[in-house]
């Protein structure tokens, strides 16, 4: 049997126990790979099985592509088409990602036009591009259509094409966000709700990746994890500065209005030199700034690194406080790591303990 690895997306979905509309498979000759973490279906498999063998006795060509196939049998039934095989083509190699991008995924010549000169995917290393593309759906959004809605878990992460979107507190407009911006990351990197409601405001095209597919593209990609810190990072920094004022002289609130490490970004952002205390889930937290810094940090059980990684990793809300000024010999302490390094490698963390276990092999043919 010759090699064979195949992407397939779910295009239609009739009350299907196990997976959802856009869900990946993919589909190898020595076997199949359900999307993120859902088990394999024996139904799927059994028709998977006969499939791939009919698959390697044709002509494996572009017009495979245009096929739709379909699994039934049980209490639902979904669709599905071959979206495209791991790798760039030798046809597609000397292609610009805009012209891949039409030509995979069907974004319209206007909407793909530059999008190789976006920061995101020239962050893309052209030898993953197909399989980090197969994950992407194109989406026309008309005016008013509410992408996230404050308060609650964002599903996606969306990357603007073309349009403009209005980013709301309450009916307060924060920003108004347009072409290469990227909406919904910062929810799936920290796991806690989305900080503000975004609607469109004129018809808009965009990208979307699942949560789960974007934490799996991250963990296959390690150059796209560092562009997603790095982002998140500039994110922090924008969107306190708002807020920075108001926080700094209430010097106390809850962390569903402010979460732990955008609090942590407040602080070291202002140089404050202080204590600060969090109500948490395991009791109270401590966490000592020296002009930004953070010389000491305790929670529950755990000291300073250790400390600072299990209450980034905190995500039931609480309450926090801060008193200015510290004693002369914590003025004199050492700070106990670089700041935005603790932060990124509790982010890490926190994103590998939220990641499902490596199933692939262990679910075959």
């Amino acid at each position: 049997m010759s090699s064979f690895n195949a992407i397939f997306q779910i295009i239609e979905n009739k009350k299907c126990p196990l997976y959802k509309l856009d869900d990946i498979l993919r589909l190898t000759d020595k076997a199949l790979f359900p999307p993120g973490n859902k088990p394999v279906c024996l139904i799927l498999a059994r028709e998977m099985t006969e499939l791939l063998f009919s698959l390697l006795s044709q002509k494996f060509d572009d017009t495979s592509k245009d096929l739709i196939f379909s699994c039934s049998g049980c209490s639902g039934l979904i669709k599905f088409k071959m979206n495209q095989s791991e790798a760039v083509s030798e046809d597609e190699a000397s292609l610009s990602i805009s012209e891949i991008f039409g030509k995979r995924i069907n974004v319209p010549p206007n909407a793909a036009e530059g999008i190789d000169k976006l920061p995101l995917f020239q962050a893309m290393e052209r030898k993953n591009l197909a399989t980090i593309l197969s994950y992407f759906t194109y989406r026309q959004l008309e005016p008013g259509v509410e992408i996230f809605r404050k308060g609650e878990k964002g599903d996606d992460v969306i990357i603007i094409l073309s349009g403009r979107v209005a980013v709301l507190d309450g009916n307060l407009n924060i920003a108004t966000l347009s072409r290469g911006e990227i909406l919904g990351e910062m929810s799936q990197l920290t796991s806690q709700a989305v900080s503000a409601t975004v609607k469109t405001v004129e018809k808009t095209e965009v990208l979307s990746i699942s949560g789960e597919n974007f934490r799996k593209v991250l963990e296959e990609n390690p150059s796209l994890y560092l562009y997603f810190l790095r982002l998140f990072s500039e994110r922090l920094t924008k969107s306190n500065a708002a807020r920075l004022q108001e926080v700094a002289s209430a010097m106390s609130g809850t962390l569903d209005e402010m979460p732990q490490v955008e609090l942590f970004q407040v602080f070291h952002m202002n140089n404050k030199t202080g204590v600060l205390t969090l109500e948490l889930p395991k009791g109270e937290a401590t966490i000592a700034f020296r002009e930004g810094g953070i010389i000491y940090a305790s929670y529950a059980r755990e000291k300073n690194q250790d400390a600072i990684y299990d209450i980034i990793a905190e995500n039931k809300g609480g309450r926090f406080k801060f008193i200015a000024g510290l004693s002369v010999q914590d003025m004199q302490t050492d700070e106990i790591g670089d700041f935005m390094k603790l932060l990124m490698d509790g982010l890490r963390k926190v994103d590998e303990n939220n990641s499902p276990a490596e199933t692939e092999e262990d679910d075959s043919l």
